[in-house]
This record gives structure tokens, C-alpha cells and sequence, in this order.
């Protein structure tokens, strides 16, 4: 019979859709005890009792299961190939989750605790946020309110060696309420707005972005002013960006808008 090369590859994609399906369906801890006990397992026949007692965790039968389903279907693999072939897409699936944006919401009030499709509120999301800087962090807004703890959220941030950059309409006065706080900290918290005369729409243009960014690494993009309707009451709705490379992108539009070349000014 003539070999099929186009069979072959489309079982061995199937082969490695199941393993990935497993791996990322199951806790990364119990793929990691999986693939220690499938060092000693002699073959398929023993890998559905072999990973049962590698771990006690309930509910997770099926995928055991569906383990020495895939080793029945590649009996020449020995027990360590086939757990590091679940090791690796389990690595893999854990990176992914970690990197996975998620949706956060605020208000009406009261809705927000019945409605469970956003994962956490915007002023929860934008607290974590702000704590997780350890280099640098950028704050945008279009509209602040003193009402909100921001000024002394980013003093503690900045007292523990932080370069806070903080870019706001100037127009909605929310400058104002960050100038005297860090009057003496001027090299630690950087003031920016963006000047009437370098602005288009025959200058009428706005700056109406809302981003809070830490370091590289974690960002919040969302409808949200730093106002307490905003943050807590008003219907709102952002982006909790966990991708190193897509933060580096967002972040670094704003660092060019700041370089020499860029349209916006120190306050």
C-alpha cells in the first residue's frame, strides 16, 4: 500500500490537538506529578491507574482517561516521552494563561456583583496595576477627581524607588490636583500635558486615553477616568493587557509622544 504523508501528518495534528486540549485543561501541578509518574509507567495498559494514583485530585478522571487513549495510539512511546510531551504543551498552555488579557467592568450599582463575565472591577484591576510597577509606571487619563487616592497611591509607588510618568487633560483641570503634592518630587513624578498649539482639529484635538501601565509587563486600558463615579459606579468597561510584547508597544507610543520629537511637554 502507498504510504499516505498527508494522513500521517493530519493524525500526528490531532495527536498533538488532544495532548494540548489535556494540558490545558488540567492544573500545571498535576501535568508536572503526571509526567514523574509516567517515568516508571511499563506501557498503556497501566497509564489510566498509573496517573489515578499519581494524584487524588477529583474530576479529573477523563483526562487520565484520554492520556493512555493518546498512548495507546503511540505505543512505541516510552512512559518519559509521553511525559514530557505533556510537560511541554502543559508549559506552554501555562505561559499562554499567564499572558491572556481579561475584561474588567464597573457599575451600575450594585449589578457588578451579580454579573460574573468581567473578572474583577476597574478599580480593583487598576490597584493591581499600580502596585505591580517596580521600574516604571505610566498613568493617562483624560479626567481626574482628588476624590481619588491616586496622589497617594503613586507617593507610596514612587518612595520605593518607582519613575512614575502621569499624562493628563489639561483642559479638565485634572492637573492641578498632582502639581503641589509633587512639587518636591519632580524627578520621581513626571507631569505631562499636551499643548493647545500642538494640537489638530484647529487645536480642539483632546487627550482622552485612559491607560495605566507597569513597567513592560501589565497594563489596564479601559473607558475609566481616575474618578470615584468612574472607578466604582459609573457602566465601564477595559482590557487587563498581560502580553509582555503588546504592554512594550502600548507603552512605548507614549514614551515617543514624551521624546524630544513627540507633542507633549513637562508641566
Amino acid at each position: 500500500m502507498t504510504p499516505d504523508p498527508a494522513g500521517t501528518d493530519r493524525a500526528r495534528e490531532r495527536w498533538s490537538r488532544g495532548m494540548a486540549m489535556i494540558a490545558g485543561r488540567i492544573d500545571p501541578a498535576i501535568a508536572r506529578r503526571w509526567a514523574r509518574a509516567l517515568e516508571g509507567c511499563p506501557g498503556p495498559g497501566r497509564a489510566e491507574k498509573t496517573l489515578l494514583e499519581a494524584s487524588a485530585t477529583t474530576g479529573i478522571d477523563h483526562h487520565a482517561v484520554s492520556l493512555a487513549r493518546l498512548w495507546r495510539q503511540r505505543p512505541h512511546l516510552t512512559g518519559e516521552a509521553l511525559g514530557l510531551a505533556l510537560l511541554a504543551a502543559a508549559t506552554v498552555a501555562e505561559q499562554a494563561e499567564q499572558r491572556r488579557s481579561s475584561v474588567v467592568a464597573t457599575g451600575p450599582d450594585g449589578v457588578s456583583a451579580r454579573h460574573k463575565s468581567a473578572s474583577r472591577t476597574t478599580g480593583a484591576a487598576l490597584e493591581e496595576v499600580v502596585r505591580a510597577a517596580r521600574r516604571r509606571l505610566l498613568v493617562v487619563s483624560y479626567a481626574h477627581h482628588p476624590s481619588v487616592r491616586m496622589v497617594e497611591e503613586l507617593t507610596l509607588v514612587a518612595q520605593r524607588g518607582v519613575v512614575v510618568d502621569v499624562l493628563l487633560e489639561e483642559r479638565t483641570g485634572a492637573l492641578d490636583a498632582f502639581k503641589e503634592p509633587f512639587a518636591q518630587m519632580a524627578d520621581q513624578v513626571r507631569l505631562w500635558y499636551w499643548p493647545k498649539e500642538r494640537r489638530g482639529a484647529n487645536r480642539a484635538a483632546s487627550m482622552h486615553a485612559k491607560v495605566v501601565a507597569a513597567d513592560q509587563d501589565l497594563a489596564l486600558v479601559g473607558s475609566a477616568n481616575l474618578t470615584g463615579h468612574a472607578l466604582h459606579h459609573n457602566i465601564e468597561v477595559g482590557v487587563l493587557v498581560r502580553d509582555p510584547v503588546q504592554v512594550k508597544r502600548l507603552v512605548g507610543h507614549f514614551r515617543s509622544l514624551m521624546g524630544p520629537d513627540g507633542p507633549l511637554e513637562r508641566a
